[in-house]
């Protein structure tokens, strides 16, 4: 380091290690950074959807749409294009359980006595043996299994058999059958709301109990519920009686596409497609409690009609309720724990149906393949028969290996035109900050950790404004050239 860099590095010790590093030219000196700038407060959660309603911070306006007066947000609902039912009324005693901290402790555990259908899935426990926060992790694959609506004498009622079979007892039946994680600290009085209120109230429970009243009037041996897979849109009412499946007689089962065909026995249980509009409500009926429809291929944007509607995509129809709204409450974003199974669950079926859509349509991915067939060439792997069987995942697939070899290549672009990078810095949310804290207090929550919503918008708000104070502030010289990675 040169004479007069060191003079305008006194406040650094001798000792320390940026007395290392070669000041930038441009640089200012280092007893700028030794006064902490003064902290951005993006203020509060408080700007409003005109037509959703969901709630957004100022910064995170679109700026090519908004005025200063106006801010537009259109991660929501794109701009009032996406039109989904958001109007239930939802008793008091049921909102008040998700603000119960010991149900809210357990609320997994609720969830897995009244599902309807299995969870299948490698989920990671181990993670949560230490003292940090509580996370929802798995491994592979997520799939929901629906078994046969009569029970195995040899093991007794399990999943959607428990709201059919021994109603008087089905307290106990459901106790008896979770042997999960907190199954000493449920209460059943709780569980007995939540059997009373789902029987009464949930369109699908309704439906299967109907059918197996329908089948013993009629002395049927052998009956099959088929639920639905098209259903009338119906953007803002409650599942009609009826609507959501038929009973069949015997063995006629003959279905449309992705119908799901449930039988009364000897059925192999089986597993529902994530097309299916019952795919998320069978699942999470504490979150679905009236039986709301799930996504489906036929949903359409509100901006066209007819033949010129477009498709309204898994993405969108997730990201739509995964936003907290004004005046309208939504057990999904207020079940803590549970939320964050929802959101893996939520994001595998995006990601799985991506994949699905790439293997179907390889033959329109041409370019990709011979390039995908001559980086294997070029490996050494020469087994034509072998290659000619494989599937090529494109660039355009999110997290695949060419979508980050592509992204790596940019990166080294940059390096080779502006030189090696001078600073590697790592920014961490800290779920302190005053925006997340005050949101947390207005809206009665305590559970920081299970708003991964939250903490993900505050956390892109500060990203965007560190990036932006090194660009403005200056305090380590001109920024020519940036890369940005998440984790």
């Amino acid at each position: 380091m040169s004479a007069s860099s060191k003079k305008n590095c006194d406040p650094v010790p001798a000792s320390s290690p940026a007395f290392q590093i070669d000041c930038p030219r441009k640089s200012r000196s280092f007893d700028r950074l030794s006064v902490l700038p003064e902290y951005i407060d993006n203020g509060d959660c408080s700007c409003v959807c005109e037509y959703c309603g969901v709630l957004f911070w100022y910064v995170e306006r679109a700026l090519n749409m908004s005025t200063a007066a106006h801010p537009r947000y259109t991660h929501c609902c794109r701009g009032g294009t996406v039109i989904l039912p958001y109007l239930y009324r939802f008793p008091s005693q049921f909102t008040g359980l998700y603000e119960s901290r010991s149900f809210l402790k357990d609320v997994r555990a609720y969830n897995s006595m009244f599902l309807m259908t299995s969870f299948g899935a490698n989920v990671d426990d181990d993670i949560n043996d230490s003292r940090g926060p509580y996370v929802f992790k798995v491994s592979g694959q997520i799939s929901h299994k629906i078994r046969s609506l009569l029970p195995d004498p040899a093991k007794g009622p399990r999943f959607l058999q428990l709201y059919l079979f021994d109603i008087d007892h089905e307290v106990e039946n459901r106790l008896r059958d979770f042997d999960g994680p907190g199954s000493n600290t449920l209460d059943s009085t709780v569980i007995n709301y939540l059997s009373r209120f789902l029987a009464e109230s949930n369109e699908y429970a309704r439906t299967f109990k109907n059918a197996k009243q329908m089948a013993e009037e009629m002395e049927l041996e052998s009956y099959a519920v088929r639920l639905f897979n098209h259903i009338e849109d119906r953007r803002y009412d409650l599942p009609l009686p009826g609507s959501l499946g038929c009973i069949v007689n015997g063995d006629d089962t003959t279905s449309t596409t992705y119908d799901i065909i449930i039988h009364s026995h000897h059925g192999h249980p089986q597993r529902i497609s994530k097309l299916h509009p019952s795919y998320m409500p069978l699942q999470y009926p504490p979150l679905f409690p009236f039986g709301e429809e799930g996504w489906s291929p036929r949903l359409k944007l509100a901006n066209r009609r007819g033949a010129s509607a477009q498709n309204l995509t898994m993405n969108m129809y997730y990201a739509y309720h995964i936003h907290a709204r004004q005046h309208i409450w939504s057990p999904i974003m207020n079940s803590s724990r549970l939320f964050q199974q929802y959101l893996v669950d939520a994001y595998t079926c995006i990601e799985e149906s991506r994949l699905d859509y790439i293997v179907k349509h390889q033959s329109n991915l041409r370019s990709n393949y011979v390039s995908g067939l001559y980086d294997a060439l070029s490996k050494g792997d020469r087994d034509v028969g072998s290659i000619g069987k494989r599937i090529f995942l494109p660039a355009l697939f999110t997290g695949g290996p060419r979508f980050m070899y592509n992204h790596y290549l940019d990166a080294l672009s940059i390096c080779r035109v502006y030189g090696n990078p001078q600073y590697f810095i790592t920014f961490m949310c800290n779920l302190k900050w005053p925006e997340i804290s005050r949101y947390m207090d207005t809206h009665h929550q305590t559970d920081t950790h299970s708003r991964a919503d939250i903490i993900s918008h505050v956390f892109n708000i500060k990203v965007r404004e560190f990036i932006r104070f090194l660009k403005e502030d200056k305090s380590f010289g001109d920024v020519e050239a940036w890369v940005l990675s998440e984790d």
